[in-house]
């Protein structure tokens, strides 16, 4: 037996030890480090309606390394999100359950990925919000996959851009280069405002769509750099 089989059983992996301590070690070490960071906030008015009220679904999109803070500010929201079955997915969903999320099953293999889109879409259409980040989650980096366009065309629901940015952080080595604010950091989050994507597109039309999408999150970002650089005048 490999040692690595004494901590995680492949058939049963959230009843290994690893995948109870991991998400938790990994919990305390997150509260610790947003709980030191002075964060702000602008647009919310923006999702606050899909959060709070009856207005139905909408989709949350962030670039896949700019979640560590809305993890943290949109906790116990009732939020799904869309994680991968490999074992690193398991433990990821498992941590982000920790704070409040759920979990949609998704996978890059067609019938799976078919599957975990349809319960995307029941998820919109019974009224809720799910976070997706549109090029995970393998990438490439920054580059929006279909599957936005075509759950926000197919359901009708918005899509709410959101983005990230740091005084002080660190860089990952990751594909993503994932952003980690460093502690005592000023971090600010703007969620810019909804995009509706017209039903039964093109192909040229939900190439369109995916250019705007991809500014639409980029545009999110900039305006979080600039909040930034007003609180630091």
């Amino acid at each position: 037996m490999k040692l690595r089989d004494a901590f995680w059983t492949p058939q049963q992996p959230f009843a290994s030890i690893r995948s109870w301590t991991i998400p938790r070690l990994l919990r305390l070490l997150h509260s610790s480090l947003m709980s030191s960071l002075r964060i702000s906030t602008s647009g919310f008015y923006n999702i606050q309606p899909y959060l709070e009220g009856p207005k139905g679904g909408a989709l949350c999109v962030l670039w896949h390394d700019h979640t560590l803070v809305p993890l943290h500010l949109f906790r116990e929201r009732g939020i799904a999100t869309m994680m991968s079955r490999s074992r690193a997915g398991q433990m990821q969903a498992a941590f982000w359950r920790l704070h409040g999320w759920s979990t949609i099953w998704g996978s890059t293999k067609k019938k799976e990925g078919i599957a975990a889109l349809r319960e995307t879409l029941r998820c919109i259409d019974n009224g809720g919000v799910v976070g997706f980040t549109p090029d995970g989650p393998k990438g490439p980096r920054r580059e929006v996959h279909g599957g936005v366009v075509y759950l926000a065309s197919k359901s009708g629901a918005p899509v709410v851009p959101v983005a990230t940015a740091a005084s002080d952080f660190w860089q990952l080595t990751t594909w993503d280069r994932y952003l980690i604010p460093k502690p005592f950091a000023r971090v600010h989050m703007h969620m810019g405002e909804p995009i509706s994507i017209p039903d039964k597109l093109s192909r040229e039309e939900t190439e369109e769509w995916l250019l705007k999408v991809k500014y639409a999150i980029d545009d999110a970002e900039q305006k979080a750099i600039q909040a930034l650089e007003r609180h630091a005048r």
